[in-house]
């Protein structure tokens, strides 16, 4: 049994032979410190080692993860005369304008909500070992560490009403994943250590954009890490001189006498006295003292300043405020509420809509053409509550926009039209008058204090 027979069911083939695997130069990056060389390598293992071992690239993944967790994801039909709404609907996804007015007004005419189906239940359970919110953790985490993020969909046995269609969702570990192509083109995929060839179909493969032709590295995504390699080391090499100035402070200095009248034990009793002294005590010594400074404090030597540093770069790898990781000195944004929205809209919702666009385009299409409907897959943000003020602003834009009717206002916060048929009208301001109606002659002689 194989590797991913512990985890879902998968349709016996015959393993195909290799053809090429798709592999790196490593990248390699020198860092000069105390103990001679450190080298760091392009590889997803040493991302994955990143993750697990430095806390500011954990801190960022984790706060985008745990983000883009919290969103829901729903299912909808589309309608079939509101395509140019629903087209205008998903450029707002890509402008930032996810939670305006028109955008709401956009999704309510163009798309209804499925209340049962089996698209549904992966939405909420993708697989028997995870809920939907592990599951995009690890989708989004192994993109946002290593650039790449693999699903494997396992389909419906031959004799199942579902035949052909994906019934169960796995993330699968990016850092031990092949690309086995012809150069060109993705032949098949499998994991390090197994033949088991796993067909392109059933892989959805996410990846950042790589530029890096030379070696067969198109088909894989490159890491953000990546980029900021010197960085990560920096960073290492900071937080380990820190703990060894920590560790190994040893003696502060020398206290030496001027002249050579003072007594082996009269050293020891100003030694005594500088050990015991309290906060803010006056020192009076009849010596003439001078004092040689051993090493150098942490601040002195700039760690802090360079750990600072380091910090708001791999933040600027991802996107990411670094006033959300205690980086007070950051003064980009006003307060820390812009900072949490900014992460949202500049991190989590790019994970977000991929993820959404992807599943739509491998997902979705079998089930729309057996069902003869047209399925589609969307998130909805405005659940978070760091955008309760933008949801406040759009209910009071709503209400200014007397053109809307009330069910398309209702629908546009997701609290369903009602029945009534009163709700499907417009209604207009009492004091609002066409201007032919108004008893004002616009060519009268107007008056004025100005002559």
């Amino acid at each position: 049994m194989g590797f991913l027979d512990l985890l879902f069911y998968t349709n016996k083939t015959t393993s195909a032979p290799i053809q090429q695997k798709a592999a790196s130069v490593p990248i390699i990056s020198p860092i000069i410190g105390m103990g001679g060389v450190q080298w760091l390598t392009d590889n997803p293992t040493q991302y994955i080692n990143a993750y697990t071992s430095n806390n500011n690239v954990y801190s960022i993944v984790k706060q985008i993860t745990d983000a883009v967790a919290k969103v829901p994801f729903y299912l909808y039909t589309v309608e079939k005369d509101k395509q140019k709404d629903f087209k205008r609907y998903k450029s707002f996804n890509t402008s930032n304008n996810i939670l305006s007015t028109e955008a709401f007004r956009c999704k309510s005419s163009s798309m209804k909500e499925v209340d049962s189906h089996v698209i549904m239940n992966l939405l909420e359970q993708p697989n028997s070992k995870q809920g939907w919110s592990d599951f995009v953790k690890e989708v989004t985490g192994y993109k946002l560490v290593t650039g790449n993020s693999y699903v494997y969909g396992a389909k419906a046995p031959d004799f199942s009403v579902n035949k052909g269609k994906i019934i169960s969702l796995q993330a699968l570990p990016s850092q031990l994943m092949n690309i086995i192509s012809n150069s060109a083109e993705v032949e098949y995929y499998n994991l390090a250590g197994s033949n088991q060839r796993l067909e392109k179909e059933n892989v959805l493969h996410m990846k950042y954009w790589n530029p890096d032709f030379s070696t067969s590295l198109q088909h894989y995504g490159m890491s953000p890490l990546r980029a900021g390699l010197k960085i990560l080391a920096l960073n290492n090499e900071a937080i380990k001189s820190q703990g060894e100035v920590m560790a190994n402070r040893g003696a502060y200095g020398m206290l030496s006498a001027i002249d050579s009248g003072a007594t082996e034990d009269q050293f020891d009793q100003i030694k005594d006295g500088f050990k015991n002294a309290e906060n803010g005590e006056i020192m009076i010594l009849n010596h003439d003292l001078k004092w040689t400074q051993f090493g150098l404090p942490a601040d002195e030597l700039k760690i802090l300043e360079s750990l600072a540093l380091n910090l708001r770069d791999l933040c600027n790898l991802y996107g990411f405020p670094s006033l959300l990781l205690g980086d007070s000195s950051n003064k980009t944004y006003s307060n820390y509420e812009q900072a949490v929205k900014s992460m949202i809209f500049n991190c989590a919702v790019p994970l977000l809509t991929e993820l959404r666009d992807n599943l739509n385009k491998w997902l979705v299409p079998a089930y729309s053409k057996a069902d003869g409907v047209q399925y589609y897959i969307d998130f909805d943000i405005s659940v978070l509550p760091e955008l309760s003020q933008d949801m406040d602003k759009l209910v009071s834009q709503l209400n200014a926009q007397y053109w809307l009717t009330p069910n398309e206002k209702r629908a546009a916060v997701k609290y369903g039209s009602l029945p009534d048929p009163a709700m499907d009208q417009v209604y207009i301001p009492m004091n609002m008058v066409p201007i032919q109606n108004q008893d004002i002659s616009l060519n009268s002689d107007i008056t004025t204090d100005y002559q």
